[in-house]
């Protein structure tokens, strides 16, 4: 009789504990239902702005998600958990599946899609990034897209000019999103939203929080001298409420003379000269070097001018991928390796994959080479901006590599580079430190 007691209380601790939903709904607005499992499970709910049904239903379960997914099952609706106790609910991919029938491939000769990544997060739901190029494809052909189109069709025809221009769109919400970001901002009376709580968790969650409505872009003539050295667009975000509809605008003034792709040039050469020495702590060895990069191609001779020699060859095969090889004197004995790299950029870092190969000759009246070693890194890929006029660069690559030898077993370690970079009128000073399989480098150099 006490085991089943017991039991009895265990049961009903449980279902105390994990907050048993029980609900009836019958014909109910989906608003109306969301709201109420918000109160029963305490959690916050926010919707899109055309977020729109009646639901019919029996609900009893033990948590918030399973209850979601009765709700919405039969719905054009899904939800994604995006914080702490905090879910959205809405249509995320309905727009692209009634366009993609609809698309238009757009190839950039002059604009660098990644100096516009702020404005291409706004456009999300029209417009994909087409990997391993610099080119977008823009879903739909209603007003909206031929909005879309001649904007950035003006960006790709005027990039590079000195022009500054405004852009500006519109996004439509709902209004307990209105209502939420209103609560993250301190000064709850302000139009535009200043507070980093609710600026970071809308642009982190904006294709899903929001529904564009408009895009509008005009060249601004009355420049102030200030404003000529705009770098790249910021976005600034005003909440707007109107006749009982709820939407972000967007506004970013920025200068075109900044969104060229700086690899395109019409030079016949594009020469540039590195002066560095290195120091390495684990092994005690100071190595000077001096480096040459001209056009597509990458030359490095480095020396302690006693015993090690090392000549370094690169030389691009496309926008992203990169070979070469390294020949490297160690001991009486010769090593090789051969190099394969890839780059790929995202909104907001980049990321290196590099696969090198590792080998050595034992006799140079030899033809055979023994394979001893084969490594692959990824690297991350962050870069910051400090000051204004005289711009410095901080850069990190965090990541990691897997190992494989003959002499030993496979091991996975980790990699950690910074650098800072300092520009001059027509040079540049690099301080660079470097953590690979337990190795500490540290170089600095000099770019003319």
């Amino acid at each position: 009789m006490k085991k089943v007691l017991l039991l009895i209380i265990v049961v009903f601790s449980s279902s105390f504990y994990f907050s048993n939903i029980h609900l009836n709904f019958n014909k109910a607005p989906l608003e109306e239902v969301l709201e109420k499992l918000e109160e029963v499970s305490r959690s916050t709910i926010l919707t899109k702005a055309d977020t729109s049904d009646k639901i019919t239903k029996e609900i009893n379960t033990l948590d918030l998600e399973s209850a979601l997914d009765i709700v919405l099952y039969s719905t054009d609706y899904e939800y994604k958990k995006i914080g702490n106790n905090l879910y959205l609910v809405g249509d995320f991919d309905l727009i692209i599946q009634g366009s993609v029938q609809n698309a238009t491939e757009i190839n950039f000769k002059s604009l660098e899609i990644t100096k516009i990544s702020k404005i291409l997060m706004l456009l999300n739901q029209r417009v994909r990034t087409v990997p391993n190029s610099n080119g977008i494809i823009l879903f739909g052909k209603d007003e909206l897209s031929y909005e879309m189109l001649n904007f950035f069709n003006f960006l790709d025809e005027n990039a590079g000019e000195n022009k500054v221009i405004t852009y500006s769109s519109s996004h439509q919400i709902s209004k307990n999103l209105y209502d939420y970001l209103i609560g993250l901002e301190k000064n709850q009376k302000s139009s535009p939203l200043e507070s980093k709580d609710a600026i970071g968790f809308l642009e982190s969650n904006f294709s899903l929080l929001t529904d564009l409505e408009k895009v509008e872009f005009h060249e601004v003539f009355d420049i102030n001298e200030a404003d000529v050295n705009y770098k790249q667009n910021i976005n600034n975000y005003y909440l707007v409420e109107k006749d009982g509809e709820y939407s972000i605008l967007v506004t970013s003034t920025f200068n075109l003379e900044n969104l060229i792709v700086e690899e395109k040039t019409n030079n016949v050469s594009n020469l540039k000269t590195i002066l560095g020495v290195s120091y390495q702590f684990n092994s005690n060895e100071i190595l000077s070097s001096i480096s040459l990069q001209f056009n597509k191609s990458y030359y490095d001779l480095s020396s302690d001018f006693n015993n090690i020699f090392k000549f370094t060859y690169k030389t691009t095969l496309n926008d992203s991928v990169r070979i070469g090889a390294i020949l490297k004197n160690e001991q009486d004995l010769i090593n090789i390796s051969f190099l394969l790299d890839d780059y790929e950029d995202f909104n907001n870092f980049g990321l290196y994959g590099i696969l090198q190969v590792n080998s050595q000759i034992e006799d140079l009246n030899s033809i055979l080479v023994d394979i001893n070693e084969l490594t692959y890194d990824l690297v991350a890929t962050k870069t910051y901006t400090l000051g204004e006029k005289q711009t410095s660069e901080l850069s990190l690559y965090p990541g990691f590599g897997l190992s494989i030898s003959k002499e030993n077993q496979p091991s996975i370690y980790f990699n950690f580079g910074a650098q800072y970079a300092f520009p001059f009128q027509k040079s540049k000073v690099f301080l660079f430190y470097l953590f690979h399989q337990h190795l500490h480098t540290i170089s600095l150099s000099f770019e003319f």
